[in-house]
C-alpha cells in the first residue's frame, strides 16, 4: 500500500513538471506556468537573438511602513552587490560578463522589486542558476551592507535636493495623507541607517518569496526548455506565507479631505513661466480596473492639441503658455493612482498667479468636465476612435520588440496581472462614453484636488503676499518629504 501511495505521489509530481503550458488569451506567442512553489513563469517566443531574463516580486514601497521605508531599495542593492555564489560587485560583473551579457540591472519602485538580464538564449540556464543564487539563499555581509547604506543614504540626500522629487514629494504627501511613505522607494535615510542583516532577512522571507514573485524570459527560446530550467533553478525555493493575505497599509480614497493650494518656488523654472497643476486621487488597479480604462481613454480624448479642451482652456485662462503647454494624464498604480490636469503660464504682475490657479481649477472643472459629462456631442465617435487608436499604437511602439514587452508584462504582473494587460484592447474597444462619464463624475467631480503652482524663486517672491494671504502652503527641500516635521 505505502508503495502504492509513494508511485501515485511521484506521479502527481512528473505530470506537474511536464504539465504544458497555458496559453494567454490575446498574446499569441506567450506562454504560462506556474512551479509547485507558486513562482509562475511567462515565456515569449520570437527572432530576438538576444533574451532578457526578468524576475519581478511584488513589493516595493508599496509594502513598506515608515519605520523601514528604504529598506526595499537597499536590500535590492545589497543583492546584486554580493549573491552568494559570486560575492562582490566585481564578481557579479564578471560573472555576468561570462554569459555574454549585454546589460542587467535591478530596479525598486513603489510597487515592484526587480532585476533583469540581457544576454544570448544559450546562456539562460545559467542567468538562472545566478538568479536562484542571488535569491533563494543570500549570504549578507554585514561589510555589504555598511557599504550600500552609504550609497543609500547618498541616493535620498540627492532627491532631497531634487527639484522634481521636492514638488513630487510635496505632492504624494497631500494626495496620500495617511501612507505618504509607501509612494517613496528611497525612503528615509534614518529607516535605511538603522537596517541590520536582520530586519533585512526579515523582510526577505516575508516579501521575497516564490509564490510573491514571476520570471519573464523573452527571445529566441523554447517555453518548455525555459520551464525546465526555472525548474532547475528555482524549484526547491520554500514557498512563504501569503505576504498579501492582510495586506500593508491601503491609501484611501479620496485622499485630499480638504482644499489644498500648494506653491512651489523651483529654482529649475525659468523666470517669467510658471506652472499650474490639479492632481486628483484616481483609479486603483486593485480595487477600480474597469475605471482604469476610462481614464485612459479620457486622457487621450483630451490630448490633441486642437481638441476642445485645451482650446477652452487657453481662451478662457488669460495667458496659458498654449495648447501644447497643456496636459493631461492618468497614472496607473496597484494602490496609488492618480490623475492630472497641467498647464505652463506666462508669469504676469498684473495677473496674480493666485488668481490664474483659481481660474484654472474653476475652467478645467466646473465647466469643461461638467460639460465632458452631460454634453453627449463634446466628444465626436470618430474622437473616440481616434483616441483609441492613439493608445494603442503607443503600446504597439513600447512592445514591439521582446526587450519592451517583457519590461511591459512585468510591471503589469506587479500593478494588476497579466491577463488584464492581454485583455486590455478588447476592455478599451467597449470603453466609451457612459464609461469615461462615470469616471470623471467619481474621480474628479466627487473628488478633490491638490492645486500646486511652480514659479521660479524671483517671481514666486513678487507674489508672496499673495499666496500667504490666500492660503497657498509654500513646499521646499525642508518640508516637501514625509519624513519632515
Amino acid at each position: 500500500m505505502k508503495k502504492i501511495l509513494f508511485l501515485a505521489s511521484l506521479l502527481s509530481i512528473v505530470f506537474a513538471l511536464a504539465a504544458a503550458a497555458e496559453p494567454v488569451n490575446d498574446m499569441p506567442g506567450l506562454s504560462r506556468f506556474k512551479l509547485a512553489n507558486g513562482l509562475e513563469i511567462y515565456a515569449y517566443r520570437d527572432a530576438a537573438p538576444l533574451a532578457r531574463i526578468q524576475i519581478v516580486f511584488r513589493t516595493g514601497a508599496i509594502s513598506q511602513g515608515p519605520e523601514n521605508a528604504g529598506l526595499f531599495r537597499l536590500y535590492e542593492h545589497v543583492l546584486f552587490g554580493g549573491p552568494a555564489a559570486h560575492p562582490g560587485s566585481a564578481k557579479v560583473k564578471a560573472a555576468l560578463a561570462s554569459m555574454g551579457a549585454s546589460g542587467w540591472n535591478g530596479g525598486t519602485d513603489a510597487e515592484r522589486v526587480d532585476y533583469w538580464i540581457a544576454l544570448p538564449s544559450s546562456e539562460i540556464a545559467r542567468a538562472l542558476v545566478f538568479l536562484a543564487d542571488t535569491l533563494v539563499s543570500p549570504v549578507l555581509d554585514p561589510g555589504d551592507l555598511e557599504a550600500e547604506k552609504e550609497v543609500v543614504a547618498g541616493e535620498i540626500r540627492a532627491r532631497s535636493a531634487d527639484p522634481d522629487s521636492i514638488y513630487e514629494a510635496a505632492l504624494d504627501r497631500r494626495l496620500f495623507p495617511k501612507y505618504p511613505w509607501t509612494r517613496d522607494p528611497t525612503g528615509s535615510e534614518k529607516a535605511v541607517r538603522s537596517a541590520t542583516v536582520a530586519s533585512l532577512e526579515s523582510l526577505a522571507a516575508t516579501w521575497f518569496v516564490p509564490n510573491n514573485a514571476a520570471v519573464f524570459v523573452g527571445g529566441d527560446i523554447d517555453p518548455e526548455a525555459f520551464r525546465a530550467a526555472v525548474q532547475t533553478a528555482f524549484g526547491g525555493w520554500a514557498a512563504g506565507p501569503d505576504p498579501w493575505a492582510k495586506g500593508p497599509p491601503r491609501n484611501p480614497r479620496p485622499g485630499v479631505s480638504r482644499p489644498t493650494w500648494v506653491v512651489y518656488p523651483d529654482p529649475a523654472m525659468p523666470e517669467g513661466t510658471g506652472m499650474i497643476e490639479a492632481r486628483y486621487r484616481g483609479p486603483d488597479l486593485a480595487f477600480d480596473p474597469a475605471s482604469s480604462y476610462a481614464a485612459d481613454l479620457w486622457s487621450s480624448l483630451v490630448s490633441p492639441p486642437d481638441g476642445r479642451f485645451k482650446a477652452a482652456l487657453e481662451a478662457n485662462v488669460p495667458k496659458l503658455g498654449g495648447e501644447d503647454g497643456i496636459a493631461a494624464c492618468y497614472v496607473s498604480q496597484r494602490d496609488g493612482g492618480w490623475v492630472s490636469i497641467s498647464s505652463y503660464f506666462i508669469v504676469d504682475p498684473a495677473l496674480p498667479a493666485v488668481d490664474r490657479a483659481r481660474a484654472f481649477k474653476e475652467r478645467e472643472r466646473a465647466f469643461e468636465i461638467t460639460s465632458m459629462k452631460v454634453d453627449p456631442s463634446y466628444f465626436s465617435a470618430g474622437d473616440y476612435e481616434a483616441a483609441r487608436k492613439r493608445i494603442l499604437d503607443e503600446r504597439a511602439l513600447a512592445t514591439g520588440e521582446a526587450e519592451g514587452l517583457i519590461d511591459a508584462l512585468a510591471f503589469w504582473w506587479a500593478a494588476a496581472s497579466v491577463d488584464y494587460f492581454a485583455g486590455y484592447p478588447a476592455a478599451l474597444a467597449s470603453t466609451g462614453p457612459r464609461e469615461v462619464s462615470a469616471f470623471l463624475d467619481t474621480y474628479i467631480m466627487r473628488n478633490l484636488e491638490v492645486v500646486a503652482l511652480k514659479m521660479n524663486p524671483a517671481d514666486y517672491e513678487r507674489e508672496k503676499r499673495s499666496f500667504d494671504a490666500s492660503g497657498f502652503d509654500t513646499i521646499g527641500p525642508s518640508n516637501a518629504f514625509w519624513w519632515q516635521k
